[in-house]
C-alpha cells in the first residue's frame, strides 16, 4: 500500500508547481492557528473568521485520533480546550465530537466542536484561501495526502511540523522555509530588498512574540516592502496590509440597506458571519423592514450572534405595526430561549402568523404558561395556530394536552375526510387549488399535533400514538400513522401486544409498519414477538421471524430450530433466521 501511495504522489509531483508559495498580488496576510484571538482556535468557525477578516493563508494544526481521523488540534491535551480529559491520540473521534470546544474561551462560544481535516479543506476551498498544515503527529503524512488528493486541495497547501513522510511521498510538497525568509518586526526596507535580490519572499512575523498587537509595526513592515505578515490578530493585520475589514462591512451594510430582496438578505446573512463587530443595531433595524425576507434574515442574524442578543433588542419589533416584524421577533426569542414573559402579550395578537410563531416559540421555552391562555387557541379558526397551540400546550400543560389534543386531532382528520370522501364519490382524481390549500394546511396542523403527542411522556400518550399508528383507514391523514409508528420505536416496549397482533393484518401497510416498528423497538419486545411464532396466521409467523432475525434474538433459537426440524412450510425461513442470529453471536 505504501508503494502505491508513493507512486501516486510522485506522479502528481511531476505536474505540480510550488502550490502554496506566497501568491502575487499585494501584501499577503497569514494567520497563525486560525483566528485564535477572535474565536476558539482550530475550529471551523475560527478558520472561517480568518477568511472573512481577509487572510490569504491560514495555519491549522493536525493530529490523528485513535480511530484514524485527522482533526484540527494543536497540543493534543483535551483539558486545555475542552470539557474532556486525556489526549487526542488515545480518543475516538465520536467521543471528541461530544466535547465542547468553545466554552473554555467564553460562554458565547459554547457548543463548538473539534473539526475534521476534510471539513477544514472544504471551507478553505469555499473561501479560496490557502492553508499551512502544521502536522503534529509523526507518521500521518500518508493519511493527510490522501485526504488532500480526495478533496482536490494538494496545490493549495504547504507543510510544516512532522512532515518528513510527506516529502518522501510527494516531492513537490512545499514547506514554509522554501524560497521564503521570516523576519522579526523592525525589518528595514534595505534588508527586505536584499532578501528579494536573493530570490526570497519576506514574511514579517507578528505571532507568538511581543508584537502581536503592534499595528504600527505591522504597517512599518508593509511599508518596508515585505511580501506578507503573519499575525494572531487578523483584524489588525488586515488594516496594516490596506484591506481594513471595516471597508468590507461598510460595503455589505450598503448592500443590505437597498436593492432587491435577495441581494439584501444575502448581505445581511454575510454580515452575520462576522464576530466581534458592532452590527447589532443594524440587524435590529432590518428586523423592522416591511420586506419579510429582510426581516427574517435580520432575525436569524440576531439569533446566531455572539455574544447572545439580549431580549430587550426585540422590544420595538414586538410592538411594531408590521406583523412580519412581530412574527420574526417571536421566532427569534424562542430560538434564544428568552423568558416566556417577553412573548405572552403576543398571544392576543390578531395575526395568525404572529400567533403561530409565538406559540411555537413558547413550545421551546420552559417557563410555565397557564392553561386559560393556551387552551382556547386549540380551537382557533386558523389551522396553523391550532397546530402550534397543541405544541405549546404539550410543553406547558402536559396533563391537559393528553385530554385535549387527541379529540382535536380527530376533528382535523374529520374535516379532511370530507374532501377525501367527496373525491371518491365523484371518482375525480383532480383537486382545485382551494382543495389543495385546505389539505396542506390540515396536514401541517396534524403533523404539529402528532409531534405534540410524541413529546408527552407516559402510557396515555403512548396509547394515543398506538391508536394513530394502527389506524386502518386510508385517507389524506395516513401520514399521521407513519410518523406515529416511527415515534413508537422508543416507546412500544411498555405495550407491544397491539403491534404483535398487527403482524397478521390483512393490510400490508399496517403489517409492515408493525414489523418495522418492532424490529427497531429493541430487545424488550422480543418475548411478545416470540409468541407470534405459534400464530395460526402464516404472515404473522413470517414477520415475527424477520423481527427475531434482525434483532439477533438468541432466545428464539430453540423454537426456530424446532420449526426447521418439523419441516413446516416456513422451515426455510426459520433456517435463514437461525443463520442470521448465529452470525451476530459467533459463540452460539
Amino acid at each position: 500500500m505504501k508503494k502505491i501511495v508513493a507512486a501516486l504522489f510522485t506522479a502528481l509531483a511531476a505536474s505540480s508547481a510550488h502550490a502554496a508559495a506566497l501568491q502575487p498580488g499585494g501584501v499577503q496576510l497569514l494567520c497563525h492557528r486560525t483566528a485564535n484571538e477572535d474565536l476558539p482556535e482550530n475550529t471551523l468557525e475560527s478558520l472561517e473568521q480568518a477568511a472573512l477578516l481577509g487572510c490569504n493563508v491560514v495555519e491549522i494544526d493536525l493530529r490523528r485520533t485513535f480511530d484514524g481521523k485527522i482533526v484540527l488540534n494543536h497540543d493534543g491535551i483535551l483539558e486545555r480546550l475542552t470539557d474532556g480529559t486525556g489526549e487526542i491520540g488515545t480518543s475516538y473521534y465520536g467521543d471528541l465530537q461530544m466535547l465542547d470546544l468553545g466554552a473554555w474561551m467564553a460562554p458565547r462560544f459554547a457548543g463548538l466542536h473539534i473539526a475534521l481535516f476534510e471539513d477544514a479543506l472544504r471551507l478553505a476551498r469555499e473561501y479560496d484561501i490557502r492553508l499551512v498544515l502544521d502536522i503534529k503527529d509523526k507518521g500521518i503524512g500518508p493519511d493527510v495526502l490522501r485526504i488532500l488528493e480526495r478533496e482536490g486541495m494538494l496545490q493549495h497547501v504547504q507543510f510544516n511540523g512532522e512532515w518528513d513522510d510527506v516529502k518522501k511521498l510527494y516531492p513537490a510538497a512545499v514547506g514554509p522555509g522554501e524560497d521564503t525568509v521570516w523576519v522579526r518586526p523592525g525589518v528595514s526596507a534595505e534588508q527586505v530588498r536584499e532578501h528579494h535580490r536573493q530570490g526570497k519572499s519576506v514574511v514579517a512575523n507578528f505571532s507568538a512574540n511581543d508584537h502581536g498587537m503592534d499595528l504600527a509595526g505591522m504597517k512599518a513592515a508593509v511599508a518596508a516592502g515585505v511580501d506578507a505578515i503573519n499575525v494572531d490578530y487578523p483584524r489588525l493585520g488586515a488594516d496594516a496590509v490596506g484591506r481594513p475589514v471595516e471597508a468590507t462591512l461598510h460595503s455589505l451594510i450598503l448592500k443590505a440597506s437597498t436593492g432587491d430582496s435577495h441581494a439584501r438578505a444575502t448581505a445581511i446573512l454575510q454580515l452575520a458571519r462576522y464576530s466581534g463587530f458592532p452590527l447589532q443595531p443594524y440587524f435590529a433595524q432590518w428586523l423592522l423592514d416591511a420586506d419579510d425576507p429582510i426581516s427574517r434574515a435580520a432575525a436569524e442574524a440576531l439569533v446566531t450572534a455572539r455574544p447572545r442578543t439580549p431580549a430587550s433588542v426585540f422590544d420595538i419589533a414586538l410592538h411594531s405595526t408590521n406583523p412580519d416584524a412581530r412574527t420574526n421577533a417571536a421566532w427569534a426569542l424562542g430560538m434564544l430561549q428568552a423568558p416566556a414573559a417577553t412573548l405572552v402579550t403576543l398571544l392576543h395578537d390578531r395575526d395568525p402568523k404572529v400567533l403561530q410563531a409565538t406559540l411555537l416559540s413558547l413550545a421551546r421555552i420552559s417557563d410555565a404558561i397557564d392553561s386559560e391562555t393556551l387552551l382556547p387557541l386549540l380551537n382557533h379558526p386558523d389551522s396553523d395556530v391550532r397546530g402550534a397551540a397543541a405544541r405549546a400546550l404539550a410543553k406547558h400543560q402536559p396533563q391537559l394536552a393528553l385530554k385535549a389534543i387527541p379529540p382535536q386531532l380527530q376533528k382535523e382528520v374529520a374535516v379532511e375526510r370530507v374532501l377525501f370522501d367527496e373525491r371518491a364519490r365523484r371518482k375525480d382524481q383532480t383537486f382545485t387549488k382551494a382543495d389543495i390549500d385546505v389539505i396542506q394546511k390540515s396536514f401541517r396542523c396534524q403533523m404539529e399535533m402528532v409531534r405534540a403527542l410524541s413529546s408527552l411522556p407516559g402510557d396515555t400518550a403512548t396509547h394515543a400514538l398506538i391508536t394513530l399508528a394502527l389506524r386502518p383507514d386510508k385517507d389524506f391523514s395516513e401520514y399521521n400513522a407513519i410518523v406515529s409508528g416511527f415515534q413508537l420505536w422508543d416507546r412500544i416496549a411498555s405495550d407491544p401486544a397491539p403491534f404483535v397482533e398487527a403482524l397478521g393484518s390483512a393490510s400490508t401497510e399496517l403489517a409492515e409498519r408493525a414489523e418495522w416498528t418492532l424490529t427497531n423497538a429493541g430487545p424488550a419486545v422480543l418475548p411478545a414477538v416470540r409468541k407470534a411464532l405459534d400464530s395460526s396466521r402464516p404472515t404473522a409467523r413470517t414477520r415475527a421471524m424477520h423481527i427475531l432475525a434482525f434483532q439477533g434474538d438468541r432466545g428464539s433459537i430453540d423454537k426456530l430450530k424446532s420449526i426447521q426440524a418439523a419441516g413446516a412450510p416456513d422451515a426455510d425461513l426459520a433456517a435463514w433466521a437461525i443463520a442470521k442470529i448465529e452470525s451476530l453471536h459467533p459463540s452460539l
